[in-house]
């Protein structure tokens, strides 16, 4: 009996040694999830400074300050104040450079000459939220400017706030972070139909965006799919918003901008004439025996930046009535530059290529490797091959 009792107790006493300790490792678990989920809440301190010039009021300069020092830009002479010329004598920029620092950012500011000469212009610690006006820059001639340090950190815009979106009945954004110096966002594509092409724009002809190709390559966004992270960059995304101009279906219907969805389709229209006598001439010259595929390939390559026009311009001006019938003639005409760039761009599609190619042949060559360069070329052809083959296929 003495012996079962012991035996009891000694397994009752390691299920409690087994209970404690189960329950030390969940709560161990427990404080590290949490700790992580803290980290994810409360991100690390990132500190960006805004710059605020008198030649630009609405777009102040932003620079974000790395832990490696690795946060520079420039400002040049022009956008800068000169309020001593003699002082200022072959001055070209201004180079500043952000590092975090503890809690704060320090920027470091360099005045820069004609041929290289450097002179420092002063060093400055600044905490979230200060401000501090550049003073040491009048002894170089430079009128002072404001610098300011803001929270870096992504903040995630919620719906009605932050810049003005534009969208289509298709394509809208369905997601925006200001990242300080940028925007990030993703659209997503609400139609049952894929698209091949859309457009954004910011108000300026710069950071207009406009993606997918004249018929070379497959969907940009699929129906229903969200795209990938997309970045814009610019500083009056504030005052212009964003704005989706133009949205482009694999059926050849568009939403958007009229003009701008007809010069589109005009263009892919262009490649696709032209696309055919390319077509050919790769074909051709895959025909060829290896001994002789790389000379017949340098001579493709010449061939191609020779090509005539599949349409001259009469023929061009017929084709673009009968595909665009409610266009009238002033926007015929208009349209027919559009198309004959596409022209164009079915043979810079391989021009492209080509060119590459022949860099890769020539660098194997050089190590003597004929038999990869060969490869290399035909591999290459192929791939046109192909890419043409899709775009003469393609059914509008």
């Amino acid at each position: 009996m003495r012996l079962r009792a012991r035996s009891k107790l000694r397994t009752a006493f390691s299920q409690a040694v087994v209970l404690i300790c189960s329950y030390q490792l969940l709560a161990l678990i427990g404080s590290a999830m949490s700790l992580g989920q803290q980290r994810e809440v409360r991100p690390e301190l990132m500190l960006g400074v805004e710059i605020s010039l008198a030649s630009q009021p609405r777009s102040p300069i932003r620079l974000t300050g790395g832990r490696g020092g690795d946060g520079r830009t420039f400002i040049p002479r022009q956008l800068l104040t000169i309020n001593d010329s003699q002082a200022a004598t072959d001055l070209t920029y201004i180079q500043l450079q952000a590092e975090m620092e503890g809690d704060g950012i320090r920027v470091s500011l360099s005045v820069i000459y004609e041929e290289g000469k450097t002179k420092t212009a002063g060093s400055y610690l600044l905490r979230t939220g200060e401000s501090i006006r550049t003073s040491e820059l009048n002894q170089f001639g430079i009128e002072p400017f404001e610098m300011r340090a803001i929270d870096a950190r992504p903040v995630v815009i919620k719906p009605g706030q932050g810049p003005r979106l534009t969208n289509t009945a298709s394509l809208k954004v369905e997601k925006l972070e200001r990242h300080f110096d940028s925007y990030h966002l993703w659209l997503k594509n609400k139609s049952d139909k894929n698209i091949v092409a859309y457009e954004l724009s910011t108000g300026t002809t710069a950071s207009r965006s406009s993606i997918g190709t004249h018929g070379t390559s497959g969907p940009v966004l699929a129906a229903g799919a969200t795209s990938s992270e997309l970045s814009i960059y610019d500083r009056e995304i504030e005052v212009n918003g964003i704005e989706i101009r133009l949205v482009v279906f694999e059926d050849g219907t568009f939403e958007g901008d009229s003009k701008l969805g007809t010069e589109y389709l005009a263009k892919t229209e262009g490649v696709k004439v032209q696309s055919p006598s390319v077509l050919r001439r790769i074909e051709q010259t895959l025909t060829v025996d290896d001994s002789d595929l790389r000379d017949t390939f340098v001579k493709l390559e010449a061939e191609l930046w020779l090509i005539p026009e599949a349409l001259d311009k009469p023929s061009s001006i017929q084709f673009l009535k009968t595909k665009f019938p409610a266009e009238d003639e002033k926007s015929l005409s208009a349209l027919y530059e559009v198309f004959k760039g596409g022209l164009y761009d079915a043979r810079n599609i391989a021009l492209s290529s080509l060119g590459e190619t022949l860099r890769t042949v020539q660098r194997l060559e050089e190590r003597s490797q004929y038999a990869s360069a060969v490869e290399s070329i035909r591999r290459t052809l192929e791939q046109l091959k192909e890419t043409f083959e899709k775009i003469t296929s393609a059914q509008r």
